[in-house]
């Protein structure tokens, strides 16, 4: 295994005696609100922030033994600017865990469409970390559209 360290150097920080009247205020962070909806009788937990931006809607998706809490840090940043949804999968989370749960890369795609079917998202953007990236490739595959 080869590790790659690097060293970068902070950017400097301006003397805030000197700070510039036409410099933009960053926005507050948004709030991340968690949801529970039931899906083909099974209840999945979701956090949801920026539904009110008229931004973008980004779905993030968590690798294999994680859950949405994945996303907590970067979420209510990218709530100033995009609708965001970030799901717990089955069998992770606080989702169901069905013992006879259909836990293939397809039934994952599949779930989500139907979940972004039940929250009317009809087009969306998917990040997904770890298993959340092959989620993200299959849901890619399944529904071009």
């Amino acid at each position: 295994m080869t590790t790659i360290v690097s060293t970068v150097k902070p950017p400097r920080r301006p003397n805030p005696t000197h700070a510039s009247p036409h410099r933009q205020r960053r926005a507050q962070p948004a709030e991340v609100a968690q949801h529970e909806i039931i899906l083909h009788g099974q209840p999945v937990n979701y956090l949801e922030t920026g539904a009110d931006t008229g931004g973008p809607v980004v779905v993030l998706l968590h690798g294999m033994a994680s859950s949405s809490q994945t996303w907590a840090t970067v979420m209510p940043l990218l709530g100033t600017h995009a609708h965001v949804i970030a799901p717990d999968l089955l069998g992770h989370g606080l989702s169901a865990k069905p013992r006879s749960g259909d836990y293939s890369l397809g039934a994952y795609a599949a779930g989500l469409r139907d979940l972004l079917v039940a929250l009317d998202v009809p087009q969306a953007t998917l990040a997904g970390h770890s298993f959340g990236g092959g989620v993200a490739m299959q849901f890619a595959y399944q529904f071009p559209e």
